[in-house]
Formats: structure tokens, C-alpha cells, sequence
């Protein structure tokens, strides 16, 4: 079988994305504890934590982030999610970082349940969310050159070199695409749910450009270090770092 691996190879994390570690941790721990139970009980785990919108409920649309159909569904999703959410964590800290990761999947599940009432499918997992975090990595580092491996099972074939806001609009382009030509509404029956990645995708983006607009990118890129909770949002952060720089060291 062969697939498509990225990997980011230019932007180090500066610190130890907590946030992004956690997320993983809650998503495989969910998943095993799906894995572990019986037919009956994981077809039930489906219909009652996953996002049914013909009879949906309000933990529904944070439960299903973290329910996978499987270890290719679930591994496919951590592998994006630890290739660009650590450095999306180091730019906005860990507070932004959540709210963008869980407000792009709800601003996905709100559009696919209102598009398509009477669907009794449920969606499942956090690809939503982790197109928010796609979409704004692709902006605040959209001049960054990811790797993409062709892979067969488990062997790298050949590694390719491609900017990395062309690496995710591949991903996701025709997902954004459909979703805004279908106004949200989705055909056949079952499959990959590109309402969640479409608008996931989106959010991420507009989240990326007001980074760049407000100075986010900017104090990152120039700065050291952020706040250990919020990263570089806080504006006054330059000026703190200009105020350190100008004081004069203290003579004994």
C-alpha cells in the first residue's frame, strides 16, 4: 500500500507542546478503551459519542473529536496533529491553541448538522479540529518546505520538498471546495466528512491571517520567548523584551 507521509523539517518546537501531547494522549486512550469492548458495546460507544445529526446532543459535539473508527483512522489524525500542532502551540501558547483546535471543530459539526438534519450517520473523530490547526500552520508558515515521503507499508520510498501552505491546500483544498459548492450538504452514504475539514480548514486560516494581522507571527519570529500560556498574543510582549534589553547590567 502505498500513501503520503509529511513531515515538518524546518520548524523546531521551542518549547514542549503540552496541549497538543495531552490531545493525543485523550484521543489513543479513548480509542483503546472503544478497542477493548465488546461489537455490541463499541456500536453503541458510536451512536452515543459520535455526532449523529438526525438525533444529536449537545456532548456530542465534543465527544466525537475523540472517537476514531479505527487505528488507520486514528493514527493518520495523530500523525498531523503532532506534525504541525506543536508549532502552531508554540506560536499562540496553549489557551489559543485549544480554543482554536475545538472552535474549528464545532464551527464544522454546526454546519454538517445543519446541512443534513436527517443523516443518521455519525461523525467520528478530530479531523476537524486538526484542519483548524492545518489551516493556520499553513499560513503563519506558509513559506516553510515540508517533506512529504512516499511510503510503501512501512518503507520511505522517496521524500519530496514542497512549501507547506501547497502541502496543505492538497490535503484540503477539495475539501474546502466541496463544502462551500455543496453549501455544507453531503451525498451518498457515509464516507469522509469534508463539511468538518472544509470549515476546519477555513477557521484555521482566517485564525492564521488575524495572527499575522495582530502581530503574532511577527513578536515569534523576533522574540525568544512568549508567554508560557498564551504565546505571543499579548501585545505588550515587545516591549517588555525592549525594556530588558535597554536596561543596563548591574556593576558590584
Amino acid at each position: 500500500m502505498f500513501w503520503l507521509f509529511p513531515w515538518d523539517e524546518e520548524a523546531q518546537s521551542r518549547t514542549i507542546p503540552w496541549a497538543t501531547y495531552s490531545l493525543i494522549a485523550l484521543n489513543v486512550l479513548a480509542f483503546l478503551a472503544m478497542f477493548l469492548a465488546t461489537p455490541t458495546e463499541a456500536e453503541a460507544w458510536f451512536t452515543s459519542f459520535g455526532l449523529v445529526p438526525d438525533h444529536h446532543q449537545w456532548w456530542q459535539y465534543l465527544t466525537s473529536d475523540f472517537v476514531h473508527e479505527g487505528w488507520l483512522h486514528l493514527i493518520g489524525n495523530m500523525l498531523f496533529l503532532i506534525v504541525f500542532g506543536d508549532n502552531v502551540e508554540d506560536v499562540f501558547g496553549a489557551i489559543p491553541f485549544l480554543l482554536l483546535y475545538f472552535i474549528g471543530g464545532l464551527a464544522g459539526d454546526l454546519l454538517f448538522v445543519s446541512a443534513n438534519p436527517a443523516m443518521d450517520i455519525p461523525s467520528l473523530g478530530a479531523s476537524g479540529c486538526i484542519s483548524a490547526i492545518a489551516g493556520a500552520y499553513g499560513v503563519m508558515f506558509l513559506g516553510n518546505r515540508i517533506g512529504v515521503r512516499l511510503m510503501f507499508l512501512v518503507f520511505p520510498i522517496r521524500t519530496f520538498y514542497v512549501r507547506a501552505f501547497w502541502v496543505l491546500l492538497f490535503w484540503f483544498g477539495a475539501d474546502v471546495v466541496q463544502t462551500f459548492d455543496s453549501h455544507g450538504a453531503m451525498t451518498g452514504e457515509g464516507g469522509t466528512n469534508y463539511v468538518a475539514h472544509g470549515i476546519g480548514f477555513g477557521f484555521g486560516v482566517f485564525v492564521g491571517v488575524i495572527a499575522w494581522l495582530v502581530g503574532v507571527v511577527h513578536r515569534y519570529r523576533t522574540l525568544d520567548t512568549g508567554s508560557a500560556w498564551f504565546g505571543y498574543w499579548p501585545p505588550g510582549l515587545g516591549a517588555a523584551r525592549r525594556r530588558i534589553v535597554a536596561k543596563p547590567p548591574i556593576q558590584y
